[in-house]
């Protein structure tokens, strides 16, 4: 059941416009989803509301749109399981990872990336107003050379973890 909602949160982008295609998901995230990775209800809605915000974000603020890209949403989502199954809240994964490791392992290849956290926030909406007012997760939804995104969401005992991975390709 886990393996089905995360395909199908994955599947739901391209139809709205973030992704040209997403035909699955890596085994690192099937070995994420089936280690007991749980995701909160309506994860597509919820994910597709983060893409909303951070692009309505960053036209605000006169940036270009940034469009979804499987393998950052792999990479990200990896640590949302991570964060959820272990309880701690870092962007470092259990394995000492970080997520320009995580990216490496999907074979993304990045210019330049940078990672976004929220914990326990029940509504996206919460986490994009949460993170436009704090200077550091402000600067990584505004990273011009950012093209692409992905998006975690996993729960976890103290409430849904949203990871948020932007990324310029090489």
């Amino acid at each position: 059941m886990k393996r089905y909602i995360l395909a199908a949160a994955l599947a739901a982008l391209p139809t709205l416009g973030f992704a040209p295609e997403i035909t699955g998901f890596s085994a690192s995230t099937a070995s994420a989803a089936s280690s007991g990775c749980a995701l909160p209800a309506e994860v597509n809605a919820k994910a597709t509301r983060i893409a909303s915000g951070l692009n309505a974000f960053r036209a605000s603020q006169g940036l270009g749109r940034v469009t979804h890209d499987r393998d950052l949403s792999k990479a990200a989502q990896v640590q949302a399981c991570d964060l959820a199954r272990t309880g701690q809240f870092g962007h470092r994964g259990s394995d000492g990872s970080d997520h320009r490791v995580r990216l490496e392992r999907t074979g993304y290849c990045a210019g330049v990336s940078a990672e976004n956290l929220a914990w326990g926030y029940p509504r996206a909406s919460q986490i994009i107003t949460g993170w436009q007012g704090s200077p550091g997760h402000r600067q990584v939804m505004e990273l011009d050379r950012a093209r692409e995104f992905g998006v975690g969401i996993a729960q976890g005992a103290k409430g849904p973890v949203w990871v948020l991975v932007m990324a310029q390709p090489c």
